[in-house]
């Protein structure tokens, strides 16, 4: 009897453990199971050679294979906000960091914080239950919350997540910032250009070409006796 073209398809797309297939090693050919075949070809991995692995602690596999990992401890920076005028993110994750672009009381919407004086450069840490306040950096406090600057550098805190630092130009009276002078700085005596000697050097070279003697008004010297 003849066998229709869609139940050879359902056939073949519902392999059965027991099926004999067909396996040849060189010009030799033998009959395996497909679970044979299929023990063989998911042998467990090992540090030195390819196999197959299954999801161990804290890694899950979805339906169409997509491997996830959930890492316990994990922060995620979420950007700066300001929990003095903001409300607290409604869809906040464990492990969500912002950063407080403002200093003030906190809103009663930052459970764990409600109230509470918040400093500017503060990192605020959700749990999964609530807030709190430079609890990322740790009981020892490590990392860095806010650069404290000093003259002649300064600092720009407009935008808390990326402050801008600067160093003011030198003066007479106070130090800073200078800039190697040019030529036409030489010339007009521009202030804040330092001369280095290879500047010096071609002034110098200028005013008194090499072999050239520099003259010299007598006439207001003394007679010789």
């Amino acid at each position: 009897m003849a066998t229709s073209t869609a139940t050879r398809s359902t056939s073949r797309a519902l392999p059965q453990p027991t099926d004999l297939l067909l396996v040849q090693r060189g010009s030799t050919p033998y009959r395996a199971t497909a679970d044979e075949v299929k023990a063989f070809m998911l042998t467990p991995a090992t540090a030195a050679a390819i196999g197959a692995i299954k999801p161990g602690t804290n890694l899950s596999v979805d339906a169409d294979g997509t491997l996830h990992a959930a890492i316990p401890g994990a922060l995620h920076y979420r950007g700066a906000i300001d929990p003095t005028t903001a409300e607290a993110p409604a869809d906040a994750a464990v492990g969500d960091v912002y950063l407080s672009s403002a200093s003030g009381v906190s809103l009663d919407s930052w459970s764990g914080l409600a109230g509470a004086e918040i400093a500017q450069g503060d990192l605020l840490l959700f749990d999964g239950t609530s807030w709190s306040a430079n609890a990322a950096l740790g009981p020892d406090g490590a990392g860095v919350i806010r650069i404290q600057v000093a003259a002649p550098v300064s600092i720009d805190e407009s935008d808390p997540a990326q402050p801008l630092l600067s160093v003011e130009p030198a003066t007479t009276t106070a130090a800073g910032v200078l800039r190697l002078a040019s030529g036409d700085d030489l010339t007009a005596g521009s202030e804040g250009a330092a001369v280095d000697a290879a500047a010096l050097k071609a002034a110098m070279a200028t005013a008194q070409p090499a072999g050239d003697y520099m003259p010299l008004d007598i006439s207001t010297l003394p007679a010789l006796p």
